[in-house]
């Protein structure tokens, strides 16, 4: 299932992006405008209107899936920025679609976490958390602040957990805006965990970062990513 809405969803975020002369293709002929490798195959798990202008998802141990939508994408920053919840029915679709937390501007990122989950949404990495079941977060925290709020391409994004219990983030540092630069002018400042005046701090860098919410250490990394990292064997 994972892989299943991981390509499905993927799919979705770049078809938009690519050139093309016809009109909007539905669900259906997207996939089979889609060439796959021998062994595998793709199915539908959700389109719109249950995900509309999805850029990163992950899906936590009891199958729920958390789906970032950015439609502000590139120069709106108004709060339009939502974390859809998809529930998986038993015949593999969507069963039920809900705004678990909304009011973000242009969100990059998003990592089950706890009993919630957390959301890179520039200057901050927030914690929300459903405490009484109802679909939505009513928890909302600042767990770490200070990131550049640059061009969109370029903010901090893609929390990942990794093997050593550190949680690595996406980060490029400040991109300098030639055009648009009320807007997009943010050099950022230190990045430090909010109300916490003992815990380590960073200064702005062009250097990616790890951070232990749970016991408040912080931490540069050696290099630098524009958008988007994984970890693999080597």
């Amino acid at each position: 299932m994972r892989s299943l809405a991981v390509a499905t969803l993927c799919a979705s975020a770049l078809l938009p992006g690519c050139a093309r002369h016809e009109p909007p293709f539905t669900p259906a002929d997207s996939i089979k405008t889609m060439q796959l490798e021998e062994g595998f195959r793709i199915e539908l798990v959700a389109a719109e209107p249950d995900i509309v202008s999805p850029i990163a998802m992950d899906i936590n141990e009891n199958g729920r899936i958390f789906v970032v939508e950015m439609p502000g994408y590139p120069l709106d920053t108004r709060p339009t920025g939502r974390i859809k919840l998809l529930e998986i029915g038993r015949d593999g679709r969507i069963a039920r679609s809900t705004v678990f937390a909304d009011g973000l501007v242009l969100p990059t990122g998003v990592m089950r976490w706890k009993r919630g989950i957390l959301v890179t949404a520039p200057p901050d990495v927030l914690y929300f958390e459903d405490t009484n079941g109802d679909g939505k977060a009513d928890r909302r925290e600042v767990v770490l602040t200070g990131f550049a709020f640059s061009n969109p391409q370029h903010t901090v994004n893609t929390p990942i957990y990794g093997l050593d219990n550190w949680i690595y983030l996406a980060h490029e540092g400040p991109a300098e805006a030639i055009i648009f630069k009320e807007t997009f002018g943010d050099r950022g400042s230190e990045i430090r965990f909010p109300g916490k005046p003992n815990a380590p701090t960073l200064r702005p860098a062009r250097l990616a970062v790890r951070f232990r919410p749970d016991t408040l250490r912080l931490e540069p990394l050696s290099g630098r990513t524009q958008f988007r990292h994984a970890f693999d064997a080597w």
